[in-house]
């Protein structure tokens, strides 16, 4: 039966070639991870800002260096947002000036509106009744005006014509015309001249006045009841249209305000942060220790004067006075799977070599970080005061991940795969020949690796000197 050897070979030993002898003996398999001493309750210092963006540091505490609660752990340049609220209000002020004439303008409109509306309804219906009356009323009378004119401006000169008439044939029964007669003709005859001249006039002005006057008159009324007409219409929509957009124009600047003076705050609440004080008291480290990791990456390029801290980014943890420390390592898939909560090891911190504290798997965890490794938490139950362990140190943690009283054992240089990829080893038979038998293996350590079937104690195997693939 084909058996998978485990993810993990703990230093490996090549056997030489030779014979060994199948025995059951006590097995143990473990593994040694790198990890460091991470305090459990580091308080992470970062700038999470809503509006600022700029954060230029003026001074900041050295990495390590030790900081009471409450006390600054850095300055930073504050002018720029301080003259930045300053405008503000500014213009908060001059906007809250606008916005009041803004509404009082809209008020007006709300109440002259339906005036507006009112009086260009009437305009145009003035307008309406004129243009009829003109149609009905004044335009006949105006053309009756002109043909009366003309008829009695020829009656004129009829009358002058006939008294002419009769006067000289008044003074031709005389047989003699005095001097005065003289007088009294002419004046009658330039009485009829004048008469004749102004029925001449009458009518040209008669037809000038229906051929041409009354015509443009006529073409005038129609285009100013048009144009009345348009503006009447335009005014039922632009009216109620001008109000609508006032209001629209009102509300869009109570919009602006809000978002104006939400703003406004949200600069008021940055400045705040950039009064970087420790919340608490401990040593400032530099970067971010926060889910297993001690994380400088890029704080080393602007924690000092003149840097700019970059907005959401953690730029220092303080580490609380006394805080008890865990093991945190990060580990290969092939080593993972052997771990579990519960185990037991010790830990040699790289600082006292010949120490040995014990540990216990807290967390596994059971999905891989963006590197591919696996994030594993130990808890130290005993630290002692006398081992002066700090944030950041290092050691080796030897975990037992697999133990049984009783195994066969073979060196895994006695191991063969097969084509099918079933595992083989060589016995030797008691007439001294050997022969290949398929064998299931489980867990490997030293270069030990434990027989599950296919063997017995005492069989001897063959082995060829190099370590099985």
């Amino acid at each position: 039966m084909k058996h998978i050897l485990p993810l993990i070979t703990l230093l490996p030993a090549l056997a030489t070639a030779g014979e060994h002898t199948v025995n059951s003996a006590p097995f143990a398999a473990s593994v040694t991870i790198d990890a460091s001493f991470l305090p459990e309750n580091a308080v992470t210092l970062s700038l999470e800002p809503k509006r600022w963006t700029e954060f230029k540091i003026l001074d900041i505490k050295e990495h390590g260096a030790v900081v009471k609660a409450g006390e600054s752990v850095g300055t930073l340049d504050v002018e720029g947002i301080d003259r930045k609220i300053a405008d503000d209000l500014t213009d908060a002020a001059l906007r809250n000036m606008a916005l009041a004439g803004a509404e009082r303008e809209l008020q007006d409109l709300e109440k002259s509106t339906a005036w507006k509306l009112a009086m260009a309804e009437k305009t145009y219906e003035r307008l309406k009744n004129d243009y009829a009356y003109y149609k009905e009323t004044e335009r006949p009378l105006q053309e009756e005006q002109s043909r009366r004119s003309l008829e009695r401006t020829k009656r004129m000169l009829s009358y002058q014509e006939e008294e002419l008439k009769q006067l000289l044939k008044m003074y031709a029964e005389d047989d003699l015309t005095e001097e005065t007669e003289e007088i009294i003709l002419k004046r009658q005859q330039a009485s009829v001249d004048s008469a004749r001249f102004a029925v001449k006039q009458a009518e040209i002005a008669h037809a000038r006045a229906m051929e041409e006057a009354m015509p443009r008159k006529d073409a005038d009324w129609e285009q100013s009841f048009l144009d009345g007409q348009l503006a009447y219409h335009t005014a039922k929509l632009t009216i109620p249209r001008a109000l609508e957009q006032k209001r629209l124009e009102v509300k869009k600047m109570r919009l602006a305000a809000e978002r104006a003076t939400e703003a406004e705050a949200e600069v008021v609440a940055d400045r705040q942060l950039m009064d970087l004080k420790s919340p608490v008291a401990g040593r400032v480290y530099h970067g971010e220790i926060a889910k297993g990791r001690w994380s400088i990456g890029q704080t080393a390029k602007f924690m000092k004067e003149g840097g700019l801290i970059p907005a959401r980014t953690v730029f220092a943890s303080i580490v609380p006075e006394g805080a008890p420390l865990k093991l945190h390592a990060f580990v290969e898939e092939a080593v993972v799977l052997q771990l579990q909560t519960g185990q037991k090891g010790h830990v040699t911190p790289t600082a006292a070599p010949k120490t040995r504290l014990p540990v216990t798997v807290e967390a596994v965890a059971p999905y891989p970080e963006a590197d591919g490794k696996y994030h594993v938490a130990l808890s130290l139950p005993t630290q002692p005061k006398d081992l002066p362990l700090v944030t950041g140190m290092k050691g080796k943690v030897k975990l037992v991940t697999y133990q049984k009283n009783e195994a066969l054992t073979i060196p895994v240089a006695a191991l063969e795969e097969g084509p099918d990829g079933t595992f083989l080893v060589k016995i030797k038979l008691a007439d001294g020949e050997s022969e290949k038998r398929p064998v299931t293996v489980g867990r490997e350590a030293e270069g030990q690796i434990e027989v599950l079937s296919g063997l017995e104690a005492g069989q001897v195997v063959i082995v060829s000197g190099a370590a099985a693939p």
